[in-house]
């Protein structure tokens, strides 16, 4: 039986690639700035959307969330950072992450995944890179996902552990849009996810998103749904593979989504 996303799940899916974007905008500021200091260029100014926080949906008591994401950028290391090439080179962030909220946005007693505690903040319980330390390395890899998903939640007490995550869905496509065309996104083909989230963001805070099945290798975004995007330098396409289950333990409902985001920054929309 073809498996349908519970759509009061999308609101979350949605929050989960506000908060890939809103780290991967934060790391290409940083690396734009150390680049040029003084660029004049509006279309180089970046303002993304930032993450809310939606409620669960009726039927969850708790959604747990775990994501790597994978970001390649082409910067000049202003300083060592361990285990990066120094000087101007192409480099792939990967960090994993964790988003996990309960029913009413309240407060467990502790959440872990994969051993990492996650923080308690406006009702969300997350991980996130912290790129104003780009010396530890820690600051940056974020959670171990390279293998099994552990959860271990106290109050309510819930421990799940699930497979690994779908494979990441490398964005194939050129980094020139011009809306008027319209514009196919490819990426490669992966195993493990239910859908693909596809997104195309630009800096003036506009959107488009899209969903496909989970094997799709390409989506075509038409030129009246690019329309409203702004011109910049600086938009950033994603593709967000995930896979979602639930399962009642001890009582209470709970949703897990596991997710391979990539996004692809510095792509010009014109």
């Amino acid at each position: 039986m073809k498996k349908q996303t519970n759509p009061k799940l999308k609101p979350l899916l949605v929050l989960v690639s506000m908060f890939i974007l809103f780290a991967v905008s934060t790391l290409a500021a940083l690396t734009l700035t150390s680049c040029d200091k003084e660029d004049p260029d509006p279309q180089n100014a970046t303002t993304f959307p930032v993450p809310s926080y939606p409620e669960t949906p009726e039927d969850a008591d708790a959604v747990l969330i775990a994501i790597k994401a994978s970001t390649p950028f082409a910067m000049q290391t202003p300083i060592e950072i361990p285990g990066m090439p120094g000087g101007s080179s192409e480099i792939t962030m990967e960090y994993g992450m964790g988003v996990a909220l309960f029913k009413g946005n309240a407060q467990a007693g502790s959440v872990k995944l994969n051993n990492t505690t996650l923080k308690f903040s406006n009702g969300v319980y997350m991980w996130q890179p912290d790129f104003t330390d780009l010396t530890n390395p820690s600051s940056i890899t974020g959670v171990d996902l390279s293998g099994n998903i552990s959860w271990e939640v106290t109050s309510p007490n819930i421990e799940k552990t699930l497979t690994g995550l779908p494979g990441m869905p490398k964005v194939t496509s050129g980094k020139v849009m011009t809306k008027i065309d319209g514009y196919t996104l490819t990426n490669v083909s992966v195993s493990g996810a239910n859908k693909i989230l596809y997104g195309v963001y630009s800096s003036n805070g506009k959107y488009v998103l899209k969903e496909k099945a989970g094997n799709s290798t390409s989506i075509t975004f038409s030129k009246e749904e690019l329309a409203e995007l702004g011109n910049t330098k600086n938009g950033i396409i994603q593709a967000n593979a995930y896979v979602i289950t639930n399962e009642t333990i001890g009582g209470k409902k709970v949703y897990f989504i596991r997710q391979s985001s990539y996004s692809l920054t510095n792509v010009e929309i014109k």
